[in-house]
Formats: structure tokens, C-alpha cells, sequence
């Protein structure tokens, strides 16, 4: 097969033909952190095959309320590509329409999933060094990508940082520091941007702020996820700084 049809993470192949539009019920809600909300789907049939870190557009039936967005938006996905038949999505709770309809929807709900998409993948390389930096919900793609290697044992050496504006907001905090444990392998900083609070860091993530954490940052890859503008401001000091390889993905809110 060719290199668009699959992808090689370690020794495992995981498909690269995307999900197509397909009916899923919702089976579980559980509030997270503040404000953050996190939903899993049970697809009706069929394998889910995705690469982690991929994202996936949730159509609701019906809005509760107006958006003028309407009624199908994309997320990325939290779980790993090992849960089968199953799509998770982390989102913050927001006033608009769609968060709305989504919060308030009972479990057993029917909406469509699909299709995935995306390139913001966890690498086969394992051999360099991975950087992934999470600004606030941009955590995301990193919790599937990282229940992925442990549940494989894959070796990549990867360094989280994870920043947030409090720490109520943080979400998986005590998953991520259990796979530290675990893990020789896997580093996580955590920085609060607003109120200290023990234990943590307490400043904004920026090339500075890199280079506190990371030798050598030019023999690594960097993956920044988050809101826009956050970063926007956090690829742009790493590239002023001559920092190369650095892939990003935008949270829009809706």
C-alpha cells in the first residue's frame, strides 16, 4: 500500500482511511475540570481507525439553542486508537449554541461522527526527542498521543508542558503525573499563568522558558496546540529564537 493509505507508529500500522460519516450514541458526560466538559461516543458499527492526535467532526441532531455556526463542529480526539468502537472528545464549556445543545444532551443520544482527519500525529521516529507543549484545552491530542505509547510501549522521549491559567483548569493532571511514574521517558512541566500555586511553575511558555527545560532544542520536534493567538505567540518566539520544527494546532471556540 501506499504512504497515503497507511501509517507506521513503532512496529504497528494504524490506518489512514479516514472514518466516514457514521451514527454514534452518546454513552458517557463527566465534567473534568472547570469548565471543561468531556463526551464519549459509542460508534453503532464498524472499527473507529484513526492516528492519535487526529480530530473529528460531531454533528448533533438538533440545536437546543441557535448558533450560527450550526449544528457540526470538529474535535480533536482524547482517547487512544486502542478503545474500540469509541470517540472521546475534551471541550471547554462555552455560551454558544452547540456547547450548550452538547451539555444538556442525555446519554443515548444518536449523533454522526466523522469524517476524521488531521497530520498533528504522534511521529514514527522515535529516535528524536518530541516536545509537546499544551496551552489550556490544547491538552488534548497529547492525552491520546501519550495513552498510545504507554499502552504500546513505544519509546519516544517526550517532555509535556502543560500551562494553563489556573490549576482548576487543568484537565487529566493526575493521569499525566501517574504516566510520569511510570515512565523514564516522559517529563512533564506544568506553568500557571495566573494565581501561583505550589509545585508549579508560574510564568507564561515562551523560547526562554524552553530553554530552562530542553537541551539542544534544535535536535528536537515541537508540537504547540492551544487557542489561536496563544499559539501564534508561542511559534513565533520559538522561531525568533531559531527554534525549527515546530508544528501547531489552533483551538477555535465556538
Amino acid at each position: 500500500m501506499d504512504k497515503d493509505s497507511l501509517m507506521r507508529i513503532g512496529d504497528k500500522v494504524l490506518s489512514k482511511i479516514p472514518l466516514l460519516k457514521k451514527k454514534a450514541k452518546i454513552v458517557a458526560k463527566k465534567e473534568v475540570a472547570k469548565e471543561t466538559l468531556l463526551v464519549k461516543f459509542k460508534v453503532a458499527e464498524g472499527e473507529v481507525n484513526f492516528n492519535p492526535g487526529q480530530f473529528v467532526f460531531v454533528e448533533l441532531p438538533k440545536l437546543l439553542y441557535p448558533d450560527e455556526n450550526g449544528n457540526r463542529h470538529h474535535f480533536t480526539i482524547l482517547n487512544s486508537p486502542n478503545e474500540k468502537g469509541i470517540i472521546s472528545i475534551t471541550t471547554r464549556i462555552r455560551d454558544t449554541g452547540f456547547k450548550r445543545t452538547l451539555r444538556e444532551l442525555p446519554e443515548g443520544t444518536e449523533v454522526e461522527v466523522g469524517p476524521i482527519a488531521g497530520f498533528f500525529t504522534l511521529p514514527n521516529d522515535v529516535s528524536r526527542p518530541l516536545v509537546f507543549i499544551a496551552l489550556g484545552i490544547g491538552i488534548t491530542p497529547y492525552i491520546s498521543m501519550l495513552r498510545y505509547i504507554e499502552e504500546e510501549g513505544l519509546k519516544h522521549k517526550v517532555t509535556l508542558i502543560y500551562s494553563d491559567s489556573d490549576e482548576e483548569s487543568l484537565s487529566y493532571l493526575d493521569e499525566l503525573k501517574k504516566m510520569e511514574k511510570k515512565n523514564k521517558n516522559f517529563k512533564l512541566v506544568v506553568t500557571i499563568t495566573g494565581k501561583k500555586k505550589s509545585g508549579h511553575e508560574n510564568r507564561h511558555v515562551n523560547a526562554d522558558f524552553i530553554k530552562d527545560y530542553i537541551d539542544n532544542p534544535n535536535k528536537c520536534t515541537f508540537f504547540v496546540s492551544g487557542p489561536p493567538n496563544a499559539v501564534e505567540s508561542v511559534s513565533k518566539s520559538l522561531k525568533d529564537a531559531g527554534i525549527e520544527n515546530v508544528n501547531t494546532e489552533n483551538f477555535s471556540g465556538y
